[in-house]
């Protein structure tokens, strides 16, 4: 069993080390100190890994410390709440609470997913020996190649869809019209700049971008309306392409504004580069947060701009 109990640990910290880039590429720029994730998915693939061999020699009692794991695992998630929450002063554009939140309830899930490939690795290669009578260096063989299927598995269905699949996103004109009014695309009003300096900056270095819900769906319009998934697709952009505005420069903070003709959302934005195809694909790879979705339920069978439509 001590063979198999360091394949169950080494599949579970493989399995976190998968998800880690993972998440590197849905929440970026996330404080990520790589050693402290590395041993909690030690001690967690550890767990995993030692819940077989106590099961098999009906030591129950050994269970309660899965309790005790996820107590540290919750207290993990509060660990990375607050180091995010105390950096958002710090930041040009803000995360936002549901963002924030959302980061750290996902590192909190990476930590039972250890738990779950290396005790389904020690499992199955209990089972082969015990039922099927295969040698252990083969059952042991097998038990990984599972190990690292159910691992890949669940990255899988723990990648979260993102803006791109639910919304089209298309480059459009900033403009000033009387004079000091902003206007992108066909949004006007999104608000009053009185500097000349400000205004051609945003003609000059600025970029106008519409998000369309695919389909005409009310579902996709709801998750585009919620407040905190706006806020995530502003420091989506943030972290990929920079700000070009000091902090005490209110007029160049992007502000989303919703285009009521066809549920979709405009902004004006300045980055640091100015490069419209990086802007749309930083747009489109923001993660879609839980608390954004389940808006509109009522209007789910209905298409946007058609009446009675069902």
């Amino acid at each position: 069993m001590d063979k198999v109990f360091f394949v169950g640990l080494i599949i579970g910290i493989v399995s976190r080390i998968i998800m880690l880039n993972l998440d590197q590429r849905q929440y970026p720029t996330q404080p990520n100190v790589l050693l402290s994730q590395i041993v909690l998915a030690s001690v967690a693939s550890a767990l995993g890994a030692l819940l077989v061999p106590a099961l098999i020699e009906r030591s129950y009692t050994s269970i309660t410390f899965l309790s005790l794991a996820a107590e540290q695992f919750r207290q993990v998630r509060e660990n990375r709440r607050n180091t995010l929450q105390n950096l958002e002063d710090n930041q040009l554009v803000q995360r936002g609470e549901a963002f924030i939140e959302e980061v750290a309830r996902t590192y909190e899930v990476r930590n039972y997913m250890c738990i779950i490939t290396s005790f389904s690795t020690v499992g199955l290669h209990y089972l082969i020996t015990s039922e099927l009578k295969l040698n252990s260096n083969i059952a042991l063989t097998i038990s990984a190649l599972v190990g690292v299927g159910i691992a890949l598995v669940l990255r899988k269905l723990l990648t979260r869809e993102s803006i791109g699949d639910i919304a089209d996103v298309v480059e459009v004109d900033i403009k000033f019209v009387d004079e000091f009014i902003m206007q992108v695309g066909d949004v006007k009003g999104i608000t009053n700049m009185g500097l000349k300096s400000d205004r051609d900056r945003y003609l000059s270095r600025g970029l106008g971008i519409e998000i369309i819900p695919k389909d005409k769906n009310y579902s996709n319009a709801g998750i585009l309306m919620d407040p905190g998934q706006r806020q995530a697709i502003l420091y989506n952009i943030y972290s990929r392409m920079g700000i070009l505005r000091e902090n005490n420069e209110p007029a160049f903070y992007p502000l989303p504004r919703r285009n009521p003709e066809n549920e979709s959302l405009v902004l004006a934005y300045i980055p640091v580069e100015k490069d419209v195809d990086k802007l749309i694909e930083a747009v489109k790879s923001c993660p879609i947060l839980s608390s954004s979705k389940g808006k509109n339920l009522s209007l789910k069978n209905h298409q946007i701009g058609k009446k009675g439509s069902a």
